[in-house]
């Protein structure tokens, strides 16, 4: 066995904790997600008709941190099972905010931005259960990555296509496909009331930082909302 075989079985036999891809855009996305879940429930007004509703996503909600909390303990070659329940967690959980929606217990726009996260992690999660032997584990992103942007790179120049690749495996994120970005953030916004440019960047991780202060100057201008403070300490709310 050469230096590089040793080097590719080693990876596979690190646990997912130690996979830099996987904590940060698998777990920590995770743990945002559980988040923003619980300031909903936290933030909605409940009779006793909904408090079952409610209890049940907490329920969820918990039950998919677990099943992500118990990945990090797995070696990526042996982790199919693990993963593969985690992900069920996820669809579960997605599901009952689903029906929390159709009964207007939760914002159909409020809904839209959680279960579109979801969406994303559980792509993410896909490509780790069907590659989980893979010797790379660092390329798993980029693949979801590269089907996402596939139609959009054949009307670039190759140069381009080839820029956005590399991004793509650097940052290892998904797109997002068609989602207005500027709904996104308004959505967020009403949903916390007042919220900072790091609160958006928490939920809404498949751009920067800059990026998104550059919607909210839009928004500003067009008067869809309004800031206050100024620089870091800048809060942003709904006219």
């Amino acid at each position: 066995m050469n230096t590089k075989d040793i080097t590719l079985s080693d990876s596979n036999y690190k646990k997912l904790l130690n996979n830099d891809n996987y904590f940060k855009h698998i777990f920590k996305k995770t743990e945002k997600i559980i988040s923003v879940v619980f300031y909903i429930l936290k933030n909605t007004d409940s009779d006793k008709k909904s408090e079952t509703q409610i209890s049940n996503i907490a329920s969820k909600a918990h039950f998919a941190h677990e099943n992500a909390l118990r990945t990090l303990e797995v070696k990526l070659a042996t982790s199919k099972e693990v993963l593969e329940q985690f992900a069920q967690a996820l669809v579960g959980l997605d599901s009952t905010l689903r029906i929390a929606g159709a009964t207007n217990l939760i914002t159909p726009d409020v809904l839209a931005v959680v279960v579109n996260e979801i969406d994303i992690v559980l792509r993410g999660l896909k490509g780790y259960i069907q590659n989980n032997t893979s010797a790379d584990p660092t390329l798993l992103f980029s693949t979801s990555t590269q089907t996402y942007q596939q139609d959009d790179m054949a009307t670039t120049s190759p140069r381009t296509s080839k820029v956005r690749v590399q991004r793509a495996q650097g940052e290892a994120t998904l797109s997002t496909g068609g989602d207005d970005r500027r709904t996104r953030i308004r959505t967020i916004i009403e949903a916390k009331k007042e919220a900072t440019i790091k609160d958006i960047s928490e939920i809404i991780t498949d751009c920067s930082e800059k990026t998104i202060q550059r919607e909210l100057n839009a928004m500003i201008d067009e008067n869809i909302v309004k800031r206050q403070g100024e620089r870091r300490w800048s809060k942003y709310s709904l006219f």
